[in-house]
């Protein structure tokens, strides 16, 4: 019988034509909605964020989105002593399911920072991503005013369409410098 249907098979290759199905994953662009901090029980932390983003063209995917606003540290500096921890939440049935994914550095947080969303790193601290030596910000009020930037994560080349709540903390020991959170959608690539 397994002999009959390699005859069959090649004398049938026409295949069924239907509509391409889009993938769930894949190379993917991302813009931020809206950006707000996360202090715990409403106390003021070390390090606040506050920008505004433009709103997203589906006519341009191409084009950076501009912020405005800035990041003020103070009394903290943020450097490899710090840890890092990003909490990506979906948005799936009109509510977030927390905890999609976690990305944790016990150490290392500024390289962890400079290599993970550079142009962020770029534009925002005016420091090269680029650069090999030490990591450190200090305190101090870090501006942008219609500044383009480019949500690129280049080591996470794919990611799951949809939309996230992105929740970044950091801080040194137990000491907690800022909880930020930006809500973003992840977009197919366009080509």
């Amino acid at each position: 019988m397994p002999f009959l249907l390699v005859p069959l098979i090649l004398m049938c290759q026409v295949g069924i034509q239907g509509k391409v199905m889009n993938t769930v994953i894949g190379p993917y662009v991302t813009y931020g909605e809206r950006f707000y901090t996360c202090e715990p029980d409403n106390r003021l932390l070390p390090w606040t964020l506050r920008l505004r983003g433009s709103h997203f063209n589906p006519q341009k995917p191409k084009e950076a989105q501009l912020i405005t606003g800035n990041v003020t540290a103070v009394n903290e500096t943020f450097d490899d002593s710090c840890w890092i921890k990003v909490i990506l939440d979906l948005r799936s049935n009109n509510q977030w399911k927390e905890n999609n994914f976690v990305f944790s550095f016990r150490r290392n947080a500024c390289h962890a920072l400079r290599s993970n969303i550079p142009k962020f790193y770029e534009h925002i601290f005016k420091k090269r991503a680029d650069d090999k030596g030490a990591c450190i910000l200090k305190p101090g009020v870090y501006a942008v005013n219609n500044t383009p930037i480019d949500w690129s994560f280049p080591n996470v080349p794919i990611f799951p369409y949809g939309q996230y709540r992105f929740r970044m903390t950091f801080g040194r020991g137990e000491d907690l410098f800022a909880c930020w959170v930006a809500e973003t959608k992840c977009l197919p690539k366009p080509d």
